[in-house]
């Protein structure tokens, strides 16, 4: 049903419908959704099509966050080239709800790595400085470094399987080097940290719509990969934790970075890092409370990261500038906006009542049972996710204002709509736990 939807649509925008109806038309696809119900083993009509709590999730994660980046994207659907710009975001909603619900390992990689292209024309086409093609280098090389050596590995498990369904894949304990290949091009992804270069240069330099898919979305195709895969990756216990010991580290290195940083987005992007972290270090420990925490803390940060930078997004239109030097003293000029900053920014470190707070509860509960080490660690890094988040909003909200900013202009009702349709799902979910298990 939905994917015909998606094509009407989709040719209903390229014969000349307003982009409007077609957003209202998909509103009302949308709720249908809502009467499925799962539990995390798999709903399957067909060996192609499969549907569990992750991907449904994901779906409705995806949904929501292009249908907001389409609608803070005003200025660019007021263009000559809108219809463009259109097409791509269809294109990247129908490849990311493919790679989402299909079952089959070689359609899994092929979407996976056909979102990158829609990605890379939105970044380098309304990107916002001229660095926009190295970041776009950066994220396609990055990107194909690990897809190659995962593309021979489906072949190989093809060969010793006679089948790519995800369900009949299995692999012994001694092909190191295949495990490897399967799971560097999704830590790429997540990004952990290590192979996270690229995401802070695309941030930066990608318009606001590409910041919100990126953060909201696309980072959320690793974590799915390898929950998806962690059946196979359960006979590498020795592997896993290497992975786990490095994004450990990675995390409270990124949240130290965090607070080096002067750019808006820059500090968000590091922050993702930082989040994204956790969910490797929940997936690959394998306990069901953790491996919860992961799904909550990737609905949670995508609809928190996407909303800051649509927050960083509306000070840049107003003063010309990203730097946290120069856009200080909001909460005088702008006192409702101040409080849409302290919602997020709160939200992103953790307080209640946000899904973020229940996802990271989960997700130390199940990691100190992996190892109580862990608790120092993760007792830091949740300390330094508070530092940043502080200082974020300090900044930007407190202090005097700049003198050389004399064009302030008030916020539109549609920017706080667009914020409220971030938060909301936040609280929803933490009134509604029961949905993720």
């Amino acid at each position: 049903m939905i994917v015909s939807s998606f094509f009407v649509l989709f040719f209903g925008i390229l014969n000349g419908l307003k982009w409007w109806i077609v957003l209202s038309l998909m509103l009302l696809y949308y709720p249908f959704m809502n009467f499925l119900n799962f539990n995390l083993t798999f709903f399957s009509k067909n060996l192609f099509v499969c549907l569990d709590y992750f991907s449904f999730l994901m779906i409705v994660l995806t949904f929501w966050i292009i249908l907001l980046s389409i609608f803070s994207s005003l200025k660019i659907l007021s263009s000559s080239f809108f219809s463009i710009f259109l097409v791509f975001f269809f294109l990247l909603f129908f490849f990311l709800f493919m790679f989402f619900v299909v079952s089959n390992f070689f359609f899994f990689f092929f979407f996976f790595e056909s979102t990158l292209i829609p990605t890379l024309f939105i970044i380098i086409g309304w990107g916002n400085k001229i660095e926009r093609i190295k970041s776009g280098y950066y994220l396609f090389f990055y990107t194909l470094f690990g897809s190659m050596p995962m593309l021979l590995s489906i072949f190989f498990l093809k060969k010793i399987n006679s089948t790519l369904i995800f369900s009949f894949f299995e692999i012994e304990g001694i092909y190191y080097m295949i495990y490897l290949f399967l799971i560097i091009s999704l830590l790429i992804k997540m990004p952990m940290f290590l192979v996270h270069s690229w995401l802070p240069k695309a941030h930066v330099e990608a318009p606001l719509s590409g910041s919100m898919i990126l953060a909201g979305v696309l980072l959320k195709m690793g974590g799915y990969g390898l929950f998806r895969f962690s059946h196979l990756y359960m006979k590498f216990l020795d592997f896993n934790s290497i992975w786990v010991y490095i994004s450990l580290w990675g995390g409270i290195l990124s949240s130290f970075i965090c607070v080096r940083q002067v750019d808006l987005k820059s500090i968000i992007a590091f922050s993702s890092v930082s989040h994204m972290s956790l969910v490797i270090m929940g997936i690959l420990s394998f306990s069901s409370c953790s491996i919860i925490g992961s799904l909550m803390l990737m609905v949670a940060h995508g609809l928190c990261s996407s909303g800051l930078f649509f927050l960083a997004n509306v000070l840049y239109e107003r003063s010309g500038s990203r730097s946290i030097f120069l856009n200080k003293g909001l909460m005088s000029m702008f006192p409702s906006l101040s409080i849409w900053w302290f919602l997020f920014c709160s939200f992103n470190m953790a307080c209640p009542p946000s899904l973020n707070l229940v996802s990271e509860i989960f997700l130390m509960n199940g990691l100190i049972s992996w190892s109580f080490i862990f608790v120092f660690f993760l007792m830091f890094l949740s300390f330094l996710g508070g530092v940043y988040n502080l200082f974020l909003f300090s900044f930007c909200n407190h202090g005097s204002l700049y003198s050389s900013i004399f064009f302030f202009n008030s916020c539109y009702l549609i920017e706080y709509l667009i914020l409220y349709l971030h938060i909301f799902p936040i609280t929803f979910f933490f009134l509604k736990l029961d949905f993720f298990y």
